[in-house]
């Protein structure tokens, strides 16, 4: 199996593009499959180091290039909740590839219905799995499917995987980050719509175009984030140059496919940071209405003020953070479809999760959550 640098530079493109556009991953798992020899992948962003903790925040399965909805929502409904390689996936050293069969023992490879029919239904049982961290707890899972080469994996197909690693976890935690910032649609309008995060669009050299209002109000404080004459810049002067650098490499020479990364931003008023998402924009988005926009700059604030605190739902009502976090939006009006839109999670995950909730609770109905949740806050029973 041999491949041009003009192919890789093509899937590194691809991926990378992925992040604000989901269509293109699919492609990428095309060309991918065709140039590696592989029948697709499975991707995943979660937190938590087991079941009992764990929780799925995003989920793509593709095929022969194909996104596997399907096969998705069975996987997360009927066989995550059971699955023995989990635990041992998520102790899996960072970034080290290894074959999937290792994550389950002989005597699981001859009774687990997830080994036998997940695995076995996507021809994954010889597969590779990776586990990469992320910012903030998370976790990035990437299972290859079989190799087609009559021998199985070579050292090049492994070469491949290890050279498009680092990019597919940024691709994902990019994906997660406009996901929790409820920015599910590729066009620049839609992502400068954005009330929780802040989206800033800079030129290719780096200077401000456009801010949303969340973006403007950071800059105008200047509190760890500030607008330099025209360019963004930070306070203290080590992430300053940090974030310079991250821009260079988001924004290369002419011709040159720009690289993503992330980092955090100190500021003055609190002990938590501001989280930058720097991705490029290739010139050829036709979605995006003008050419000159060289990257999108994400900044998420998790100390930023709201009604109801996830975090502490959480601790009051003994939930997992992801529960926590989808109490809170039940209880803020949200429905099961707008979680599951909003986070990239399947209905039937979401509602798998509602249902945990319910058992810890002791209750079964939404609406005693949804007044369980708003009291306390000192809100008014809902009306029913």
């Amino acid at each position: 199996m041999t491949y041009s640098q003009e192919t890789y530079e093509r899937l590194r493109a691809l991926i990378q593009d992925a992040a604000l556009d989901d269509a293109r991953w699919q492609e990428a798992e095309r060309l991918l499959g065709e140039v590696n020899r592989m029948g697709g992948s499975s991707l995943g962003v979660g937190e938590g180091r087991s079941r009992a903790d764990g929780a799925i925040l995003l989920a793509r399965i593709c095929l022969d290039g194909q996104r596997r909805e399907d096969l998705e929502r069975r996987y997360y409904a009927e066989y995550w909740p059971e699955d023995e390689g989990i635990g041992r996936w998520a102790r899996l050293e960072h970034g080290v590839i290894t074959p999937a069969g290792d994550l389950y023992t002989d005597e699981e490879k001859k009774t687990s219905p997830a080994y036998n029919e997940a695995l076995g239904g996507m021809r994954a049982q010889n597969g590779l799995c990776l586990r990469m961290d992320g910012p903030d707890g998370l976790n990035v899972g990437w299972l290859i499917c079989d190799s087609s080469e009559r021998g199985g994996w070579t050292s090049d197909q492994i070469r491949l995987i290890q050279r498009l690693r680092p990019h597919v976890r940024q691709m994902a935690i990019m994906r997660q980050a406009l996901a929790e910032a409820e920015v599910t649609a590729p066009s620049t309008t839609e992502l400068l719509t954005s009330r929780r995060y802040g989206v800033i669009h800079v030129d290719r050299r780096g200077r401000i175009m456009t801010a949303n209002d969340r973006a403007s109000e950071i800059l105008r404080q200047g509190d760890g984030l500030r607008d330099f004459d025209g360019f963004p810049g930070t306070r203290l002067p080590a992430e300053n140059a940090e974030l310079s650098r991250l821009l260079a490499r988001a924004l290369p020479p002419f011709g040159e496919r720009g690289s993503a990364g992330s980092m955090r931003v100190t500021r003055s008023s609190s002990a938590t940071p501001f989280a930058l998402h720097i991705t490029p924009v290739g010139d050829e988005y036709p979605h995006f209405r003008t050419r000159r926009i060289g990257a999108v700059v994400l900044i998420a604030d998790p100390g930023g003020p709201a009604s109801l605190d996830p975090a502490q739902v959480a601790v009051i009502l003994g939930l997992t953070p992801a529960e926590g976090r989808l109490a809170v939006a039940l209880a803020s009006g949200r429905t099961l479809r707008d979680v599951a839109r909003a986070t990239g999670r399947t209905e039937e995950t979401v509602r798998w999760h509602l249902k945990q909730i319910f058992r810890k609770q002791g209750i079964s109905r939404q609406v005693d959550l949804v007044r369980r949740v708003l009291s306390l806050d000192g809100f008014a029973d809902p009306p029913d």
